[in-house]
């Protein structure tokens, strides 16, 4: 609790500097009470004792906000409210009571209370309100704020007309990416700085969005001044991203790099204070490019270059030319589409044979072309898929396609997740409904993947817990392949492990592998953990892990990922 109440303090600090506060209270232990936490919150707080003498107050002083008690002699806390309201209707108040009339919270509501505590006072709960209120507090006169300042700044440029300021950013009065893009929407050859605020997102998640606007009220005037300076016209893009477009050709690109190497400068040792923190350094990212109507375009590549190996500028003429990618990328999105509307991503088997010649079956994933039905394997498309927003719709269609099949056979199905389907919680409800409906726990291997990328080991562990009551069994995936798998045995407690390919495929032209191989198994028989080697592509692979006492075996040489499940005919003949 105490905790709490020191996490809510530091908060509501931030913006104590900035906001007044009138507290109205009769009772002499509860008005000390409430006015030693507030002192400890805001810099400037006052006490009246009753609504009388806060009218009086508030009629002399401008106050950010007003606590006041419900109950009071000589003017309530609802009477005290209404005579405030007919003076400012934007003011706001809390109101505290040690009752809960519905007429009195009625009135309030229709007053315009923006909170409403009772007492006793319970110091969370008002620590709570407190934070919500005076952050809307604060945003509100940033916004007033940085709207005077872009009046005054509009104010003394007459010449701007009406028809102009809709090419205007309301926060910055900076111009628009609307205007900038009539700028360059010709066919004449301009030259540009892109800027983009490196994790800005989390200033506004952190502070508030009001502490984010704030803030970049101030890195456009250091950019208004830098921009001056050397030439430029600023422009407003986005949220975090500013544009410096040119007045003038320079030379060569040379001019332009010197130009970005100083604003990149004068922007990193700039430091910034807004209301309630000090000392607020901001790093940023440049793309530099010169053309004509796609100039926008070649200024993001440049940026996306330039952040993807660590930069601090990159010039778009200085990229590798990625457009075949880029197709690459929009077509494999339209497959994905495609297949999703169509339901043509579908699971195919891959047989695992056991030592004592029982099956399982691994579910890998396919899409099947819409014409021709040729299937198209994960390498393709998984990566795209994960990083454009398919990678749940894609999985989920799989595994369910999969545990439908799963119910018609007396196989046991392996079936892969990934760290984003251990958190997936819709998924996994539906998961378990199925294996609870169905009695099916003991015929499924869960299968853990990228144990490389395991954000939080606690989801994996949950996953596990939650799934081996259920009776289902649990395999690590590609190990060997990382450091951190042996620790992962002990943290995990697997049923299997699963050797990696690329392993296998070597052991027997190299003896450290093979020697390698050899202690996974030794290592995980003594733990009592069975081991799948994967890739076995022939008989001589098959025969040396064999003698290595392997308790299964996947690849090619026991039979290829099919639509339909293996038969009889393979089992006989290993």
């Amino acid at each position: 609790m105490q905790q709490i109440q020191l996490e809510l303090i530091k908060k509501i600090r931030l913006f104590g500097s900035s906001i007044s506060i009138l507290f109205v209270e009769d009772e002499e232990i509860i008005r000390y009470e409430v006015k030693k936490l507030l002192l400890k919150l805001f810099d400037r707080v006052d006490v009246a004792i009753n609504g009388a003498e806060a009218f009086e107050m508030f009629e002399k002083n401008e106050y950010d906000l007003i606590i006041t008690d419900l109950q009071m002699p000589i003017m309530n806390g609802i009477e005290l409210a209404q005579q405030i309201s007919q003076k400012n209707k934007e003011q706001s108040i809390i109101l505290l009571s040690a009752h809960k009339d519905l007429d009195d919270i009625l009135t309030l509501i229709n007053i315009g209370i923006v909170g409403f505590l009772t007492k006793p006072i319970d110091m969370n709960m008002m620590l709570e309100r407190l934070f919500i209120v005076v952050k809307n507090i604060y945003a509100n006169k940033m916004m007033k704020y940085h709207y005077e300042e872009m009046k005054k700044d509009l104010h003394e440029n007459a010449s701007i007309s009406e028809e102009e300021l809709h090419y205007r950013d309301s926060l910055t009065s900076l111009y628009n990416q609307k205007y900038f893009l009539q700028n360059v929407n010709n066919d004449e050859t301009k030259w540009a700085i892109l800027i983009n605020i490196n994790d800005f997102k989390l200033i506004n998640d952190y502070y508030s969005y009001a502490h984010g606007n704030h803030l970049l009220f101030q890195i456009a005037e250091v950019l208004k001044f830098k921009g001056k300076k050397y030439g430029y016209d600023l422009f407003r893009l986005s949220n975090d991203e500013f544009v410096l477009l040119r007045q003038e050709t320079p030379e060569d690109c040379d001019v332009l790099q010197k130009d970005a190497l100083s604003i990149f400068r004068g922007l990193d040792q700039k430091r910034y204070t807004i209301i309630g923190v000090n000392n607020i350094a901001v790093n940023v990212t440049m793309g530099i490019a010169k053309g004509q109507q796609h100039i926008l375009e070649h200024l993001h590549c440049a940026l996306a270059y330039a952040k993807k190996h660590g930069l601090r500028y990159a010039l778009y003429k200085d990229i590798p030319d990625d457009r075949e990618n880029i197709k690459n990328i929009i077509e494999v999105t339209a497959l994905l589409k495609n297949s999703i509307e169509n339901s043509m991503v579908i699971p195919v088997y891959q047989p695992i044979i056991m030592e004592d010649k029982t099956l399982k079956y691994e579910v890998l994933m396919r899409i099947k072309r819409v014409e021709g039905g040729a299937l198209i394997a994960p390498a393709y498309f998984l990566d795209i898929a994960k990083s454009h927003s398919f990678y749940n719709e894609i999985s989920q269609m799989v595994i369910f396609k999969a545990l439908k099949q799963m119910l018609k056979t007396s196989g046991t199905f392996s079936i892969n997740f990934s760290y984003a389907d251990m958190k997936n919680e819709d998924l996994l409800n539906k998961i378990e409904d199925i294996i609870k409906e169905y009695h099916v726990g003991e015929k499924l291997v869960f299968e853990i993947v990228e144990t490389e990328h395991l954000d939080n080991m606690s989801v994996a562990l949950a996953f596990i817990e939650r799934f081996r009551a259920h009776g289902v069994k649990i395999a690590i995936d590609d190990f060997g392949s990382g450091y951190s798998n042996f620790a992962n045995i002990f943290l995990l407690h697997p049923d299997f492990i699963k050797i990696d390919g690329s392993l296998v495929q070597k052991m027997l032209q190299d003896s450290n592998m093979h020697l390698f191989i050899e202690t996974i198994i030794e290592f995980a028989h003594k733990l009592n953990i069975q081991v799948v080697a994967e890739f076995v592509s022939s008989q001589e692979i098959y025969d040396a892990l064999e003698i290595l006492h392997v308790d299964g075996y996947q690849g090619y040489y026991i039979g290829h990922p099919k639509e339909v499940l293996l038969d009889e005919n393979t089992r006989n003949r290993l």
